[in-house]
């Protein structure tokens, strides 16, 4: 008796608010924990306090964040796949598979500070004693990708402005943008020489004020602990911009299509596995106990 196939029904805009309501909590906690335990040493040990560094790529935020990004690639590539199955114009199709391996490569780069090391690269080369190599005051990677990024960045605006016209849609696309592009701008500010006139989190850090809080609640100098706050803001900010695009490829997806039945198919046979016209009348022929004797030799 063939089994009977298993039916999962599921409201959608429930399950997306749920996903965006559990999501912000996460990024709160991810804060609250690393300010807790890690910045405010509630955690005695270095290395488990470092777990809750949410600065680190090695700690608990990092991986949140990389398996954000791995699902919200996933959601692109399902909403490829659904474009196409319509029928769509290939350039529309084209579009979503352009930035559904574009999200792709974001969650590798992140889980693998792919930027970072190229950044690092360039600043070992001699290219970065010359020109606007040397000129250039903070992070490398800004310098080498950040064309390729914000290129990237514009190619999503005019597409999805497209694909979202007239829908509330937009909107959660563009306070990604703004969200990403503050990070960007911390980031910047983070690789910025002490001294730099624009090294705000020194200047900031080195108030008496701060100065003597830092040293009061987290046992670190004034610009110590502007900078981990600083980039601790910077991963929320990064977190909550994949939040609203998660949720606006799922509810696009879930317009797209009312919903998606999963259907396993009998897989047709391997050719390598399709025995020879010759061999299979021998078989059928020979005794049930000689199935697995090889083919026989003419003489």
């Amino acid at each position: 008796m063939a089994p009977t196939p298993l039916s999962f029904h599921l409201a959608p805009q429930r399950a997306i608010s749920t996903l965006l309501f559990g999501m912000i909590w996460a990024g709160v906690m991810v804060v609250v924990l690393d300010v807790w335990l890690h910045l405010g040493g509630g955690i005695t040990s270095p290395d488990l306090a470092g777990w809750f560094d949410a600065a680190s790529e090695r700690g608990i935020g990092s991986w949140l964040s990389v398996t954000q990004t791995v699902l919200l690639a996933v959601t692109l590539w399902a909403v490829a796949a659904v474009v196409r199955q319509s029928g769509a114009a290939r350039a529309r199709v084209a579009g979503w598979v352009v930035l559904a391996a574009f999200v792709s490569y974001l969650a590798l780069d992140d889980g693998t500070r792919l930027h970072e090391r190229v950044g690092a690269a360039f600043e070992d080369s001699a290219a970065s004693e010359r020109g606007i190599g040397a000129a250039f005051p903070s992070y490398y990677w800004q310098l080498v990708l950040g064309p390729v990024f914000a290129g990237m960045g514009l190619f999503m605006a005019v597409f999805l402005w497209r694909e979202f016209r007239g829908s509330r849609l937009w909107a959660y696309v563009g306070g990604a943008f703004a969200l990403l592009a503050t990070a960007v701008g911390l980031d910047f500010v983070d690789g910025l020489a002490d001294g730099h006139p624009l090294d705000l989190y020194g200047h900031v850090g080195s108030l008496a004020a701060v100065e003597a809080r830092a040293l009061a609640w987290f046992d670190l100098s004034g610009p110590a602990a502007i900078l981990h706050l600083s980039r601790i803001v910077e991963e929320s900010l990064e977190m909550a911009a994949m939040t609203l695009l998660w949720v606006a490829f799922l509810t696009h997806l879930t317009r797209l299509v009312p919903g998606v039945a999963l259907t396993w198919t009998q897989a047709d046979p391997d050719p390598s596995r399709v025995l020879r016209p010759e061999l299979a009348r021998w078989q059928a022929a020979a005794e049930p106990g000689l199935a697995g004797v090889s083919e026989p030799t003419e003489v």
